[in-house]
């Protein structure tokens, strides 16, 4: 069970950072687009920041701060939908 939570905390956590990426690189393109490169780019930067602090033995760390990213991942999916539907 604790497993599934940190899953999604981290999943949360890897959205956030691709939302606000993308939005810096392609603001243009179709919103579904845009999410799917989003997940694509924030799995990239959290497996990138868990596997260099494992490297340095500091894999609490690398957990915590991406961890503490999950509320503005929440955050940054309300967003995405309110601009999506128009609204």
């Amino acid at each position: 069970m604790t497993a599934v939570f940190v899953g999604v905390l981290l999943a949360l956590a890897a959205v956030s950072l691709g939302l606000r990426t993308t939005s810096v690189l392609i603001p243009g393109v179709h919103p579904f687009v845009r999410l799917l490169v989003s997940v694509i780019i924030g799995t990239a930067f959290m497996m990138a920041t868990l596997r260099i602090s494992d490297r340095y033995h500091v894999h609490d760390l690398g957990l915590g701060l991406l961890v503490s990213l999950s509320p503005v991942g929440v955050f940054d999916l309300a967003k995405w939908w309110y601009r999506y539907r128009g609204a």
